[in-house]
């Protein structure tokens, strides 16, 4: 045992060295060092605090991307619908009832749409949620002039002159079957949709949108709403004033130049300081640019919010250093003891975590000083590390295996790689219909239990679930990993799919509910796979004509009896010669979006031959 000196700490045992600490910390000046560690509190918890404000900033400018992106689906989706094509082409009476129901329907399932309509190419209204807008030529209008080019458009926001109410307009072409424009759809969104995003957090905290004019397009004082953060213009205050897109005259400045600079054309998220034109009062931003339009969102907050708990906080510490001055030579020698047993049983939990033992890792603690923050901390990260490996499991849920491994060993980045794959596409029969005889609740179980059939039946053959969209599924075979006969797999996972919605229709039939039937199309060739979106979200999907041409031939199967399951040449070649399969030759069809028409083959069992 190696010999104790007196004069020696380092051969102290660690009661000691704790004893002797908790006395010299007694003998410091309590009130410097409170004062030292304030001044770096002041500094930590701006910085943090900042950092909050960029983070609801870039949060919210997240969530309205994510509202302006669902909108331009929206309307991608209606312009390539039937009712819109065939209502632009011809707005006769019953193709505009055809069209005005779909916009109805539209708009009764979502609250955020003001108004819908369809514009022929040369600009006139030929269907419209509000029938007196039927008839009007709007062809001077920005949104129909882009979306006619060929072009996606989105607004600024807009005060209409008779509703007084704010709003943006989305538009895009209307294309022929040839794929030339033939109209335009026109989709107006409530403002009240973006602006309720933006709501404050907190009493001390206002988040207001900034358009990039530098006008104020949002904010919880109207007194502030549509004036400029700098003074516009005579050029912009003139077309402001021609247009009356704010419902005024003229725009007023606010005087806010510096934070002008700063905020204008930002692209990354950041903050600053500035003064309230309304209180006077100094104030803290901050602020993060919305990805799909030019607008800033901003988070403020005052800058006394900041200071007020810093105070508390330094009088706390007062406090706490003239009783642990009074009590610390007394209790020394008690409290290094007391030290010493909780860091013993965090050593065997530590070693227990070691070993994957997390049931054991936890340690029970009863004390609230350093040490036993210091086990609560370790119990979080043990949570954390359970928490990882159960959101690992969910995460192979969401994504197959193979995509989840690759994500996490940073193997799968932005961008994508050329790879030839089948590509299977199936979606229920009239599940609209279906559906608006069900409630919400019933629709969703519905869905759950034919989609686990589904995915039982698809995964003893390697096929990627890459999407549920609703009723429909999308099945890629041959990525993220290769494998030998993609096709074969897709036509055998789609004939597995057949017999499981035979099972489960046999259910459903004994329980009296309805039938489900289904379409089926797969089709194979050279795609791009790999991670598509931005640093913030991505997906990792597929895009290319083979995708496309799944899902025509899914839809093409309405067209013959009983639904089959309809391939295309190329997968065709891959799998004629197997005895286990039956094709038929059905001719070549034109698909809708394709120029070249396509070889369509109808697949069954190879037992079905008998039956054929």
């Amino acid at each position: 045992m190696a010999k104790t000196s007196i004069f020696q700490p380092g051969s102290w045992s660690i009661t000691s060295k704790l004893a002797a600490a908790f006395v010299l910390a007694a003998l410091l000046p309590m009130v410097i060092s409170g004062w030292y560690n304030l001044t770096g509190s002041i500094a930590s918890v701006e910085n943090n605090e900042t950092s909050n404000l960029e983070q609801l900033a870039s949060t919210t400018a997240g969530r309205i991307d994510q509202l302006i992106r669902d909108t331009r689906h929206l309307v991608s989706y209606f312009a390539w619908s039937e009712e819109a094509i065939l209502v632009a082409g011809n707005s006769s009476a019953r193709n505009r009832v055809r069209a005005q129901d779909k916009m109805n329907r539209i708009l009764a399932s979502n609250e955020d749409i003001e108004l819908m309509m369809v514009l022929t190419e040369k600009g006139v209204v030929a269907a419209s949620t509000k029938p007196e807008y039927i008839g009007r030529k709007l062809a001077f209008r920005d949104y129909f002039k882009q979306a006619v080019a060929g072009r996606e458009y989105i607004s600024d926001m807009e005060v209409g002159t008779a509703s007084r109410k704010a709003g943006v307009y989305f538009s895009g072409a209307v294309r022929s079957p040839i794929g030339n424009v033939a109209g335009v759809v026109v989709l107006k969104m409530k403002g009240q949709a973006i602006t309720a995003i933006a709501t404050a957090q907190g009493n001390e905290r206002e988040i207001f949108l900034v358009d990039a004019n530098g006008i104020v397009i949002h904010h919880p004082d109207p007194r502030l709403l549509y004036r400029s953060l700098t003074p516009l213009s005579a050029e912009l205050q003139k077309q402001f004033a021609d247009e009356r897109r704010f419902g005024t005259e003229r725009v007023e400045s606010l005087g806010l130049t510096d934070l002008a600079r700063v905020m204008s054309g930002a692209r990354l998220p950041g903050h600053a300081e500035y003064i309230s034109p309304l209180s006077k009062a100094p104030r803290v931003v901050g602020f993060a640019p919305a990805e799909n339009h030019d607008w800033i969102v901003a988070v403020s907050e005052t800058r006394e919010s900041f200071s007020r708990p810093l105070i508390t906080l330094y009088e706390k510490a007062l406090y706490s250093a003239g009783i642990v001055g009074l009590l610390a030579t007394v209790t020394a020698i008690i409290f290094a003891r007391m030290l010493i047993r909780p860091i013993r049983d965090l050593a065997r939990s530590a070693e227990a975590a070691r070993h994957g033992d997390y049931a054991q890792a936890k340690v029970a603690f009863q004390s609230r000083d350093e040490i036993g923050r210091l086990a609560e901390t370790f119990n979080t990260m043990i949570d954390g590390v359970v928490a990882r490996e159960r959101e690992r499991d969910i995460f192979g849920r969401i994504v197959s295996p193979e995509v989840r491994e690759k994500l996490l060993s940073g193997e799968l980045a932005l961008g994508g790689e050329k790879r030839r794959v089948t590509v299977l596409f199936s979606d229920l029969r009239g599940f609209a219909t279906m559906s608006e005889k069900m409630s919400p609740r019933d629709v969703v179980e519905m869905l759950n239990e034919y989609l686990t059939a589904m995915a039982t039946a698809i995964k003893p053959w390697g096929g990627y679930i890459n999407n549920f969209v609703g009723d429909a599924i999308i099945v890629v075979f041959g990525a993220p990993v290769g494998r030998a006969e993609i096709e074969w797999c897709a036509v055998a996972s789609a004939f597995a799919m057949r017999d499981s919605l035979k099972i489960l229709n046999q259910r459903r039939t004994e329980l009296g509910e309805a039938r489900l039937e289904s379409g089926i199309g797969i089709s194979t060739g050279p795609v791009v796979v790999g991670q598509v979106g931005s640093l913030e979200r991505f997906l990792y999907t597929v895009i290319g004509d083979a995708v496309n041409v799944a899902a025509r031939l899914e839809t093409l199967t309405k067209e013959f009896d009983e639904n089959p399951i309809l391939c295309n040449g190329a997968t065709y070649e891959a799998i004629h010669h197997r005895d286990d399969v039956l094709a038929e030759d059905l001719g070549f069809h034109q698909l809708k979006g394709r120029n070249e028409s396509v070889q369509v083959f109808s697949l069954r069992r190879g037992t079905d031959r008998s039956q054929s």
